[in-house]
């Protein structure tokens, strides 16, 4: 059984939150004034329910990747013990694992996180330059991150990606110093849009579109069009180069039409967008019931998906939402 909703769009890719804190508090994500509210340990979704989910997922509405995000996940205590249980669903069901994460808790996990099946790593980088890092996430894990990102890829992951949020007079002057450092190495190179969540203080004069960061990067490289098949990034092969270049146009040219996600936060709330508002009812109350059967939890997660938009709204409407953190969405 398929999972989709009133504009046929299929949905085989959930996004999972495992916690809605992060040790970062990066300007664009979770700035040290926000107002979010984090939820207690007991709040959210126990491991057990986790494994309860993803079961589900897989087995009864056809999901064929999940990728667990935070907050940071990395920072949830006895979390490869997790990874560990669910390696056993991988085995039977063979779908892909993917991570998020700030990569500063990822260095001594990584070889753990292969063994027990992770197939791809994203990893957030937004400025090659130590004191713009410090700058711009509040804490100095600027050589843990490079050298986690390093490892990730002499590990083979079947994936590794490097994320930088590019915003204007921060870091929009490095992004031919990161194809420079990057062109040597086997992965993706992702700029995203700067999006506007509560308590980052998005405006216009913030943000550089996509079709501008390309056009600057192509002041010095060529790029080749990679054929796409809907996904979120338009991705280029970078000529002469190992590496590959994907833009993320979240807010400038939105990819709503395809959209293929769900998203499940920390405390097993569903959500249909990453701009939307949670499902007021939690999974975690009929996850935690073994006397709610398991297609009552199917039947609930397809009815939230039917009250999905067609596609987000403009950037001064999120702009104006003052219950969208980012952190407590999970990416």
């Amino acid at each position: 059984m398929k999972l989709t909703d009133n504009f046929d769009r299929i949905h085989d890719y959930v996004r999972i939150s495992l916690i809605d804190k992060c040790n970062l508090n990066c300007i664009y994500c979770n700035p040290s004034n926000t107002l979010a509210k984090f939820e207690t340990n007991k709040s959210i979704l126990s491991y057990e329910e986790l494994y309860r989910l993803i079961h589900i997922l897989i087995r009864d509405l056809e999901v064929k990747k999940i990728r667990f995000t935070g907050g940071e996940p990395l920072i949830r205590k006895d979390v490869i013990k997790f990874f560990e249980m669910i390696s056993s669903l991988k085995k039977q069901y063979g779908f892909e694992i993917g991570i998020t994460t700030n990569g500063t808790h990822l260095l001594e996990k990584l070889e753990a996180l292969k063994k027990f099946g992770v197939d791809r790593l994203n990893i957030s980088l937004d400025t090659l330059s130590r004191t713009k890092f410090i700058a711009i996430t509040g804490k100095d894990f600027f050589d843990e991150t490079i050298t986690a990102i390093q490892k990730a890829i002499s590990l083979d992951f079947k994936s590794v990606k490097v994320n930088a949020v590019i915003i204007k007079n921060i870091n929009d002057d490095e992004l031919i110093d990161f194809v420079e450092f990057f062109k040597s190495y086997s992965i993706t190179l992702r700029f995203i849009e700067y999006m506007p969540f509560t308590g980052n203080q998005w405006d216009d004069s913030k943000f550089l579109s996509w079709r501008e960061m390309k056009y600057r990067v192509e002041q010095k490289y060529s790029l080749t069009e990679i054929e796409s098949d809907g996904k979120v990034s338009k991705d280029f092969f970078v000529d002469h180069a190992k590496l590959k270049i994907g833009f993320i146009s979240s807010i400038s040219d939105h990819f709503c039409d395809s959209c293929n996600r769900l998203r499940i936060t920390a405390t097993g709330q569903i959500k249909n967008c990453l701009f939307s508002n949670p499902s007021e009812v939690s999974l975690k109350s009929l996850l935690a019931d073994r006397a709610i059967s398991d297609k009552t939890i199917v039947e609930f997660i397809q009815n939230s998906l039917q009250s999905k938009w067609m596609k987000h709204p403009s950037a001064d409407e999120l702009a104006a939402l003052n219950q969208n953190n980012m952190m407590s969405i999970g990416g």
